[in-house]
């Protein structure tokens, strides 16, 4: 949550209108994007067990950085820009929102809660799991509930920045601590 994935899918609307959508048609565009998180995500259903489950989570991960660092750059390029009709970091901002939420589907979407269900002995999984469950929207709620006083102090672009920040500490934790854990038991 931390790497912005709540902000990001909260504020697509407003850089789908930025980049030219009208209100009615950046709403259409919010469903194809759900669609498109449907159809990543069983991208990584069936390729979780091939590919596995750390080299999904590391480059999904650095593709969602990477995101944040173009949104960060269009954001910017937005706000010091004169407003004048569709322009290119607006079309980017979109292609870059699209991006990440794929990104996000074939990593931390899926595999955060499979790993979850693999990594906890069966003698504490069952509590261990419903601890996960609540840290994880315990910080979807702290990091929306931050989220306007972040764009407030750092603009749009700082909080974008921020949030790849976090993308390379994700990075680092996923490699330092996540182990591969297909094709082993539970126990």
């Amino acid at each position: 949550q931390i790497t912005g994935q709540p902000s990001v899918l909260y504020y697509a609307e407003q850089v789908f209108t930025a980049a030219g959508y009208d209100s009615s048609n950046s709403a259409g565009v919010s469903v194809i994007l759900g669609g498109f998180k449907l159809v990543m995500t069983g991208f990584a259903v069936k390729y979780v067990d091939t590919v596995g489950r750390r080299p999904l989570l590391l480059g999904g991960v650095t593709v969602m950085t990477i995101s944040t660092v173009v949104l960060g750059i269009c954001s910017g390029a937005l706000a010091s820009g004169d407003g004048e009709g569709v322009t290119l970091p607006a079309r980017v901002s979109v292609a870059a929102i699209f991006t990440y939420v794929g990104a996000y589907q074939v990593s931390f979407g899926p595999i955060a809660w499979l790993l979850v269900g693999e990594i906890f002995p069966q003698r504490v999984r069952s509590a261990a799991i419903g601890t996960a469950t609540l840290t994880n929207f315990l910080s979807n709620f702290l990091v929306s509930l931050s989220l306007p006083t972040l764009l407030e102090s750092f603009g749009a672009a700082g909080t974008y920045y921020l949030f790849s920040i976090m993308g390379v500490v994700a990075l680092s934790s996923i490699y330092l601590t996540v182990v591969e854990t297909k094709g082993r038991s539970l126990e």
